[in-house]
């Protein structure tokens, strides 16, 4: 064997050890999770429970792909990135999901105390586990929906990035009965961060909360208009800056592709916003 054939080989010998040993545990600088663990969520397989390792912490999940969007926008995009002077702040959390933004919150600020919000029963068991992991007696999980009282609803269950009070989107009648909780029983003491990400029951519980947004600092509202429905995002707005608001809006999710020729939006929303809320 020649000394150029002896060198490849071991070119070939060193580059497969490194893609079988060292690059699949690389950290992925976006998403904070190994190639490894990014290529198994790829290929998972709904609704199976599995875990990853998201900045150290063992976190569980039954929709990989949600997941991945989810990381995209939370630890890449960092949406809910705040600076409060307050070494514990309270952040309420209403759409919580399986608890990526609970876990982003609570790297944020260690000593923050963090309410979270999810009705979806099958979301919130995996919530729960989440929340455990953290082994932090600061957070505290409801299984419960945020409303402008205490009543039962029904729910449309999605199994996804979540589901919703409103509107079938996951197009599976698949209805489920939950608790929903008054909203404003959370919001009589200064709040320092509240986000609603509820799918578009925002539309009907944002016109309840009236003067108790004067006690939040900071909100994160994604708001939703569903089709076929009057379109609130005006009327929303006003509500933000009478509550001494500033807001800074972005696109959530581009759902129509030619709007001037009447197109049929992706899913039960023509327009999907991410509203930032803030003081000066």
């Amino acid at each position: 064997m020649s000394m150029i054939q002896t060198i490849k080989q071991i070119y070939w010998i060193l580059n497969e050890f490194y893609r079988e040993n060292i690059a699949v545990n690389s950290i992925d600088p976006k998403l904070k999770i190994t190639e490894k663990d990014k290529k198994k969520l790829k290929s998972h397989p709904y609704p199976n429970l599995d875990s990853v390792t998201v900045y150290g912490s063992n976190f569980y999940y039954n929709n990989g792909g949600a997941l991945l969007h989810s990381l995209e926008e939370i630890f890449h995009q960092k949406v809910y990135k705040f600076h409060t002077q307050n070494k514990s702040p309270l952040i309420i959390d209403c759409g919580a999901n399986i608890g990526l933004s609970m876990l982003y919150f609570n790297r944020l600020y260690p000593d923050a105390r963090i309410i979270a919000f999810e009705p979806d029963h099958d979301l919130f068991s995996i919530l729960k586990k989440n929340a455990e992991e953290l082994k932090n007696s600061n957070i505290q999980v409801l299984e419960k929906a945020v409303w402008h009282e205490d009543t039962p609803l029904t729910f449309y269950s999605q199994g996804g990035l979540s589901g919703s009070l409103v509107t079938d989107f996951g197009k599976g009648n698949n209805t489920i009965n939950v608790e929903a909780i008054d909203l404003r029983k959370y919001l009589e003491t200064k709040v320092d961060f509240l986000k609603i990400d509820i799918e578009g029951a925002e539309n009907e519980l944002f016109f309840h909360l009236g003067d108790h947004l004067q006690n939040v600092e900071y909100l994160f509202l994604e708001y939703h208009s569903v089709k076929n429905e009057e379109q609130m995002l005006g009327e929303i707005l006003n509500l933000i800056k009478k509550a001494g608001f500033e807001y800074y809006i972005k696109m959530a999710s581009d759902l129509i592709q030619y709007p001037f020729m009447k197109s049929e939006p992706k899913n039960s929303f023509n327009v999907q916003l991410n509203i930032f809320c803030y003081r000066r």
